[in-house]
Parts: structure tokens; C-alpha cells; sequence
């Protein structure tokens, strides 16, 4: 029998650091002398130096593989230690669960108790610290997804919870509704309401708020009036510069388009913002995005290249002879990124083989201003 403690890592430590907080530690001390290739770590206590745990790892783990509430406290997780108490040592468990608190905190990561499934620390709503400005410049982010409403899964809402759990938890839909002041919380009402309330309102806009560094965001029915079901992240660009929570962001954009069946989705960079509280408001000479579709039909592509883009098989062979940057194939679906941190129209222009020249021919470009 043993106690089992797993810690999830966003930056795991060297293995002479690993030693050394283990011997930071008042009373533990490593057993004997190991090499620094060791994966296996024997933790001993006090003066008898009676056997107290053992330190297991670092071991690399995928986003797909880290338990959602975990992801709800760490950022880009990418290794994991197992403390270990083997054995009767009963006596040893709370050295060892005090250690591996520890540990979370020196790798910015989370304890997660295998007995219990309790997580420390727990969630407190964004894992993105707020800005303390009461207003600051900054770059909106746009995120959106495209799919035939002929195409629209039957619970779309419910696969979105599950995929912003496991990718990108701050884009939970916390108040939901279709008007002001919003009907739902999620917290005080569960998932299926937000499924109910889209259901319910099929051929409304069912409209969120989130945590930040998310403003805000929509999705119509599944009997909207259109040809075209179009739904939208709106969020604060700060927060790109935090490589794990931008790579939440790609996996999370990825799983949603495949769910959706999405036949394009992007993600854009919009310069001349604010932020403000909790959402942003436009300053002076504000880029606004050009969308695909117009009175709910595709018209074409923008006419400029974004950062991020999603397209559907049909969509791929009309547009891959065009592409430059890297493609990752998804079945038929193609991801195609020109910049792996989104940036600006102006930047992207400047990435392309010729900058004087669109990056689609203009007869496939939308000629919507809107």
C-alpha cells in the first residue's frame, strides 16, 4: 500500500535543484548518493535517517493528459513528479504532502492528491493576474470559428465547456444570456443550463462573459438565421506573452475547430484598444476586423493574412497554393500558422515572399467592409 502525490510542473527543476530543495527541507535529506541521471529519488527523515518518501521523475506530460482541475491552476504544465509513500509509513504522509506542496510552488505548478483528487492550490477563478492599470493600451484578439449550420453538432455548447476545461479554462462562460443583465452563471446553475439556454433560444445569440484575460463571447443558435453559424472570443493581447497560456490557446482553438466543424476559423491581432475593468473599449484609429461572411453568407477570405487560420478540405485546396508558414494537417482539416505568436496585419504583410502583393488573389478575398 501506498500514498500516492502527483506534481504537476510548468518549469521542473534541475536535478541538482531537485536535491537541494529536498535537503532545504528541515529534518529530509536524500538517501545516499545518486548520479543526476537518476529518475528515482529516496527521501530520508531525522537523525535515524528512517525512510520517508520517495521523488519519482520529472516525467513529460501532454496538455491532453493533465487532469482539467489542475489545468484550472497551472499554465502549461509539462512534467510530472510522483511523491510517493510506500509502504505502512503512515507517519511519513504528511512530510511527504508538506514536500510536494513544496515542490508545486518551486515549479510553479500543482499538488494533486491521487487519494482525495483535491488540488493545491486551488482555482481561484483566471490563472492570468489582472492588470492593475485602471485602464491600459493594448491589442484586441479575435477569435472565430465558421461552421454550415447544415454541420452544426447537436451539443455544441456542452463541447465547448469540456474543451475550455481541458485547454483554456478562461474561457468558461461565468454569467451566459441572451440580453443584459446575463440569466446564467455557471457556477450557481451547471453546465447543461448553458446547453438549455442555447437550446431554448435557438435562433438567438447566447452571449458569455469570461475570466480574464477574455472579454467576452458569443454563440448563435442552432437554428440561427443563416447559412453560416459564426461564433467569437474577444480577449486582452497581454496575456499572448505568456507562452503556456498561448499554447493553451492553439490547442484549444484546434480541438474547438475540429468539434465544430468549422470550414475556417482565425485568430487575428486588432491594434488601438483599451482595457478597461473588465473588457476593453476602442481608442482613436481602431482596426476592425473584415469578416468572411456578410447577411449571414460566406463571401470570401479577408483580404489581408492573419496569424492563425483553420480551413475545411474544400477550403485547403482552394487556398494552399497561396500559403507560407507552417501547416499542420488535421485529417482533412488544415492549421495553418504564419505566426506562432498572432501579431498584427502590418507584421504578417511584411512575413510573406512579396509584401506588395495580397496574400490570396483578390477574386477569392470578401468584398465586405463588415
Amino acid at each position: 500500500m501506498s500514498y500516492d502525490l502527483s506534481v504537476y510542473a510548468a518549469g521542473p527543476l534541475s536535478f541538482d535543484d531537485l536535491v537541494r530543495l529536498v535537503r532545504g527541507t528541515i529534518g529530509l535529506d536524500v538517501d545516499g548518493s545518486p548520479s543526476s541521471d537518476a529518475q528515482s529519488l529516496m527521501v530520508v527523515r531525522g537523525a535515524r535517517r528512517a525512510y520517508c518518501f520517495t521523488i519519482d521523475g520529472p516525467f513529460g506530460v501532454e496538455a491532453e493528459d493533465v487532469p482539467e482541475d489542475v489545468t484550472a491552476s497551472v499554465i502549461g504544465a509539462k512534467a510530472v513528479y510522483q511523491v510517493l509513500v510506500e509502504g505502512s509509513e503512515e507517519a511519513s504522509i504528511p512530510h511527504a504532502v508538506k514536500f510536494a506542496r513544496k515542490l508545486a510552488k518551486a515549479t510553479g505548478g500543482a499538488l494533486l492528491d491521487e487519494q482525495t483528487d483535491e488540488v493545491w492550490p486551488r482555482a481561484k477563478g483566471s490563472r492570468v493576474a489582472r492588470p492593475r492599470e485602471a485602464a491600459r493600451p493594448t491589442e484586441l484578439v479575435t477569435v472565430n470559428f465558421y461552421t454550415l449550420m447544415s454541420e452544426l453538432p447537436e451539443d455544441l455548447p456542452g463541447n465547448y465547456i469540456a474543451l475550455a476545461r481541458k485547454y483554456l479554462p478562461e474561457a468558461l462562460p461565468t454569467r451566459f444570456g441572451t440580453y443584459e443583465p446575463h440569466q446564467g452563471k455557471l457556477d450557481r446553475d451547471g453546465d447543461q443550463a448553458f446547453t438549455d439556454m442555447w437550446s431554448e433560444n435557438p435562433r438567438s445569440r447566447l452571449f458569455f462573459k469570461c475570466d480574464y484575460p477574455i472579454a467576452w463571447g458569443a454563440i448563435p443558435g442552432p437554428e440561427y438565421p443563416s447559412s453560416v453559424w459564426h461564433a467569437s472570443l474577444y480577449l486582452d493581447g497581454a496575456a499572448l506573452a505568456d507562452p503556456g497560456w498561448l499554447d493553451g490557446l492553439r490547442r484549444f482553438f484546434v480541438a474547438f475547430a475540429l468539434e465544430s466543424n468549422s470550414f475556417f476559423a482565425s485568430v487575428e491581432v486588432l491594434r488601438n484598444y483599451e482595457w478597461v475593468s473588465r473588457s476593453y473599449e476602442r481608442l482613436p484609429g481602431a482596426e476592425e476586423e473584415i469578416w468572411p461572411i456578410h447577411v449571414g453568407e460566406w463571401k470570401g477570405f479577408v483580404p489581408y493574412p492573419q496569424s492563425w487560420t483553420w480551413f475545411g478540405p474544400e477550403q485547403a485546396g482552394i487556398v494552399s497554393p497561396y500559403l507560407t508558414g507552417r501547416r499542420e494537417q488535421h485529417g482533412e482539416y488544415l492549421f495553418h500558422v504564419l505566426a506562432e505568436k498572432p501579431v498584427d496585419r502590418d507584421q504578417l504583410t511584411a512575413l510573406l515572399p512579396d509584401p506588395t502583393r495580397p496574400w490570396i488573389p483578390k477574386e477569392l478575398a470578401t468584398p465586405c467592409t463588415r
